[in-house]
């Protein structure tokens, strides 16, 4: 076979290989991590060629596929078609050109040469833990993953069982160096030794660069006690030699081992311009305007219909200035279900679901260690993967929200300037994070049938003006903003580690002053002595009602809107006191 000969094999293979990429990306924001996705170049198009009459191992991508939703289903459906045609051309198109094993070693050949003279054009850090040598690993097919319960992937080592959920490409300002890559956890071993490596994919590269996993950060606090029982959550992280991020991640034992994982690297940050792509530097890209607020809702799971709730919870986001709710479901009523997708379609919600592996006991009565931290995996990925886009996150159940108390302060912008402003007349320094503290209001005090004349009482916020007398003590049941350009382990209430000059992960905190903010959380019970103590002789506050004409406008409009958009098949109704 000519040189020209297969040039022109490998032309046509590539334009085949376009069309299959184009097929495949009219469906990709309806699967989870894929590797077909990805495959653009002649080499990712050979495999496929390969295996591309596999049709079942496909099905484990689709988005939601467990919940069996029937706007998915035809997206299967559709993709299941298009596939069958595909493998038949592929099998005819094999055929008829012969390919020879030949023309593919021609092909890596050449494709190695164009990698090392133009994509690792750079000089490797002196540390034993890179590894410039292209001359190991094996991209992996979906038949070599291997997958448990939808969204985790699971790799056994000699030191434990690794259950992988996704990865993401940090190269923030206070990383101080080459970027890293960081892969959220869970682990079933406390404190893990073993030594492990990231395989890293590049498009339209056919072997990986390694790195050799630079820390194991374990997502908890020693001193609540430790998850004997289960896996618990850490970031492994990854240096990677590139400027330029990888498309994909691979974890292994051995160097040049075959993976049996393989997760999508999540990158939104700014793009850098062509010339600078793959050049090793430590210039960051210049921001891009950022969006103030995204808040993260954990493990959402309640069999009740709290739709009215959910709405008059998000009108008062909104009205604070919050621009994006992110809810992790693992299962709900299908009332709110619908509310929350309407929300998503108009661009103020995600909407992702979860579920956790099944190896352990994930139910809070039979393993509060578990069901705890794997709250952690929610914000985790709320967080890194939204890092670039927003400048804090919050943390948030749909019971609470912070409340600027002051009249002239009616977003959380408007308290946040405040209380930087206050800051920096204290202390000269940056701060991580500002919590914000805890006043429970009482849906079970003694006020708690007081009818009150033009708010609905089937309100959840509105009609509820009791409060606790005092602050939970000692910063119990915080919530807090935290700086997204400077956290690097999050939990519910606080931040566990920030990144810093001296290394020492410690996170700087300046609390909001208790006169300019307050997080209200509303409990039907309440088990600490404060707030038992305040339920017979509460405090009246009423400072969400200089919101209260425009929540009541606003719920009333969704409400008609939510009706439409669901067919009537949602239609609340409010009951009016007058």
């Amino acid at each position: 076979m000519t040189i020209l000969t297969q040039k022109r094999i490998f032309i046509s293979l590539c334009l085949l290989g376009a069309t299959i990429n184009m097929t495949l990306t009219l469906f990709s924001s309806a699967w989870i991590n894929t590797s077909l996705q990805h495959q653009q170049s002649l080499t990712k198009s050979m495999i496929m060629l390969k295996n591309c009459q596999n049709i079942e191992d496909l099905e484990w991508l689709l988005f939601e596929n467990h919940h069996k939703m029937t706007k998915y289903q035809k997206v299967h459906n559709k993709l299941r078609q298009n596939l069958e045609e595909l493998s038949k051309i592929c099998h005819k198109y094999i055929n008829s050109t012969n390919l020879t094993p030949s023309s593919f070693k021609f092909h890596q050949q050449q494709t190695l040469n164009i990698i090392k003279g133009s994509y690792l054009n750079f000089s490797f850090p002196n540390d034993s833990s890179f590894n410039p040598d292209l001359s190991c690993g094996r991209f992996p097919l979906e038949s070599d993953l291997n997958i448990t319960d939808i969204y985790w992937q699971v790799t056994n080592t000699t030191n434990g069982t690794f259950y992988l959920y996704n990865a993401y490409y940090d190269d923030r300002k206070g990383v101080n160096g080459l970027p890293f890559v960081r892969i959220l956890a869970l682990i079933n071993v406390l404190d893990p030794v073993v030594k492990t490596f990231c395989q890293f994919w590049y498009e339209n590269v056919n072997e990986p660069l390694v790195a050799e996993v630079y820390e194991y950060r374990y997502i908890w606090n020693n001193d609540w006690g430790s998850n004997k029982k289960g896996a618990s959550p850490y970031l492994i992280s990854c240096r990677v030699p590139l400027a330029a991020a990888p498309s994909h991640v691979s974890l292994v034992e051995r160097r040049c081992g075959s993976a049996n994982n393989l997760l999508k690297v999540k990158n939104k940050r700014p793009k850098r311009n062509k010339k600078e792509a793959f050049i090793v530097s430590n210039k960051r890209p210049k921001r891009n305007k950022k969006e103030a607020f995204i808040v993260s809702v954990k493990r959402f799971e309640f069999t009740d219909d709290i739709s009215l709730q959910i709405i008059e919870w998000s009108e008062i986001l909104k009205i604070l200035g919050v621009n994006k709710v992110e809810f992790f479901v693992h299962f709900c009523h299908s009332n709110v279900l619908n509310v929350l997708k309407f929300y998503e379609s108009e661009g103020f919600m995600n909407v992702k679901f979860i579920k956790y592996p099944s190896d352990f006991q994930n139910e809070r009565k039979k393993n509060w260690h578990q069901y705890s931290q794997n709250q952690l995996i929610s914000y985790h990925d709320t967080f890194y993967e939204h890092m670039y886009s927003y400048d804090f996150m919050v943390p948030m159940d749909t019971d609470e929200f912070i409340m600027p108390l002051r009249d002239e302060d009616r977003t959380w912008n408007d308290l946040l300037k405040r209380t930087i402003q206050k800051s920096r007349k204290k202390k000269k320094q940056k701060f991580d994070c500002y919590p914000v503290d805890n006043h429970y209001f009482l849906l079970q005090s003694s006020h708690q049938n007081e009818a009150i004349a033009g708010i609905p009482k089937n309100l959840y916020f509105l009609p509820n003006i009791y409060r606790a007398n005092n602050f939970t003590k000692n910063g119990g049941n915080a919530k807090t903003f935290m700086k997204m350009d400077r956290v690097l382990t999050v939990h519910n209430h606080f931040p566990f580690s920030c990144l810093d000059d001296q290394n020492d992960f410690k996170c700087k905190r300046f609390g909001v002053a208790r006169e300019d903010g307050q997080l209200s959380h509303y409990r039907v019970n309440c088990t600490n002595k404060e707030c038992k103590e305040s339920i017979d002789d509460p405090v009246r506050d009423e400072s969400l009602w200089k919101f209260k004409d425009e929540i009541l406008g606003n719920v009333r409009d969704v409400i008609e809107r939510i009706k439409k958009y669901t067919k009537g098949e949602v239609d609340l109704k409010l009951e009016e006191v007058t």
